[in-house]
């Protein structure tokens, strides 16, 4: 049994290796933004977010069974400026259970790499702003499939850039005394959920990171895009948060970037619908 455990997380541990070049966790950007009143802000983002070949990390697993991994992770992401920028603060706890096939080889019982892996990641914490004027309390179960492995021979290679997932969110938005905050423009709060009332939403994301896709005198260029969207079930609004980026890496290793960045709608808890646009760098570590 040991040996096969053993062969079991050396197998696990060499997906990951050669897995599409697993994310850095911790990212910083800082840049500078025309905001929806129109006006020039600064604009920083903060985000700490385990990739999700992490799991192939025997270090960060809490248990591990025959044919399924586990993992507890925090995560947080922080967007927020000066002026009327977005703002937008996530703070969570996830779980992540991953289920996968297994095959035989040599008579020993192996993960099959060449096959789908599934992703129920499940959630809880905090959504405000940078004026704590809104907060909300989440738990979210979502579904995510994983496809990533180099060894998937029936994935195209430009697939393998994406990821994509399907979550319910419920929760709680408590309430605040915003008499003496006035938001407007990009921090505004265009939420249709209520104060002190429950909060039930259907949410899908789709993201796709190309890194280098082609090197300018030892520059590489590449495209990054994300959609997220949300149905509130309670008030039967939709919402959405599109951004795009065009990324000059200036590093072989591709942790640090110089961007042209859009985006249209915060997302939550805001979900401002306004859009905002400019340029800046970024370092992951």
């Amino acid at each position: 049994m040991k040996k096969i455990r053993s062969l079991f997380f050396i197998c696990l541990l060499s997906v990951a290796q050669l897995s599409v070049a697993q994310e850095k966790p911790l990212q910083l950007s800082l840049g500078t933004i025309k905001t929806v009143l129109k006006e020039n802000a600064i604009d920083f983002g903060i985000k700490y977010l385990q990739s999700y070949d992490s799991l192939f990390q025997q270090q960060d697993i809490l248990f591990a069974g025959k044919n399924n991994l586990f993992q507890f992770s925090p995560e947080f992401n922080v967007q927020s400026g000066t002026g009327d920028a977005f703002s937008s603060v996530n703070l969570k706890l996830t779980g992540l259970l991953m289920f996968f096939q297994t095959t035989e080889i040599s008579e020993v019982i192996t993960p099959c790499t060449n096959c789908y892996m599934h992703l129920l990641p499940v959630s809880a914490g905090i959504e405000t702003n940078n004026t704590f004027t809104v907060v909300n309390g989440i738990f979210e179960a979502g579904y995510v499939p994983w496809y990533q492995s180099p060894m998937m021979t029936k994935v195209p290679d430009w697939l393998k850039h994406t990821k994509a997932g399907i979550f319910v969110q419920a929760g709680y938005k408590f309430s605040r005394d915003t008499s003496i905050v006035e938001s407007q423009g990009g921090q505004a709060d265009e939420s249709a959920e209520m104060e002190d009332d429950g909060i039930l939403r259907l949410k899908g994301s789709f993201t796709i990171d190309t890194k280098s896709i082609f090197t300018i005198s030892g520059v590489g260029i590449g495209i990054f895009g994300s959609a997220n969207g949300w149905y509130d079930l309670l008030n039967n609004e939709v919402y959405y948060r599109l951004e795009g980026t065009m990324r000059f890496f200036l590093s072989a290793s591709h942790d640090k970037s110089f961007n042209l960045n859009y985006q249209k709608g915060s997302g939550a808890p805001n979900f401002n619908q306004g859009d905002q646009f400019g340029m800046g760098l970024t370092l992951t570590f």
